[in-house]
């Protein structure tokens, strides 16, 4: 019975171990190749986009919630075990400025991280609130992820960043977005969603 090296598993003779040098190399040689196989593959491309959005997106005085749009693609590039099917990016293209809901190409484990930036408020505004949250086939219950600021108002700083971020389980042609939320105390005033970003990345690797 031989030994084995205790961070890899690589196998060893033992001084009470039958005499087998072949039989003994051939299990050593494997078991490198198995090991220098599974790191390779943690350094290969992952899965994975993102996309920028950069025409303000205004919830008007009567809105609570609304979708922001992507207008850049910073990057959209699919690992390597996609590469053989003909498969070459990690969702579908965005197609024009008004696009807010990004389909994704492959099953798996995703995490999705969202954050937007958005003008900080005046007292008479009356906007007690801003946040966003993410969305799944467009929609938002059960709850994916949520966050808000209540400190919209902000004189030295014209503008607040929030963000939120998940982990789900998407499959091919599900849809993921990013939606920015208002609660105003009272009033109708205007919020608009400055810059923001949306990134995806497939955690799974089969």
């Amino acid at each position: 019975m031989p030994g084995f090296t205790p961070n890899f598993t690589f196998p060893y003779s033992l001084p009470a171990d039958p005499a087998d040098v072949p039989t003994a190399m051939k299990d050593l040689a494997e078991s490198i190749d198995f090991n220098l196989g599974q790191l390779e593959n943690l350094l290969k491309p992952r899965t994975m986009a993102q996309f920028r959005g950069t025409v303000p997106n205004t919830l008007s005085g009567t809105a609570i919630a609304g979708s922001l749009t992507w207008q850049l693609t910073d990057f959209n590039t699919v690992g390597s075990e996609f590469v053989p099917n003909g498969a070459q990016t990690a969702v579908q293209p965005i197609v024009d400025a008004s696009t807010n809901a990004i389909t994704v190409n492959h099953d798996g484990l995703w995490w999705i991280f969202g954050t937007a930036q958005a003008q900080s408020q005046v007292a008479a505004a009356n906007i007690d609130e801003l946040g966003v949250e993410i969305l799944h086939n467009g929609g938002a219950t059960p709850a994916n992820s949520r966050s808000g600021t209540h400190n919209t108002v902000n004189a030295v700083d014209p503008t607040i960043v929030v963000d939120a971020s998940c982990v789900i389980p998407l499959l091919a042609g599900d849809t993921v977005g990013l939606r920015g939320l208002v609660r105003r105390a009272s009033g109708a005033a205007t919020a608009t969603f400055l810059s923001r970003s949306i990134t995806l990345l497939r955690m799974t690797t089969s």
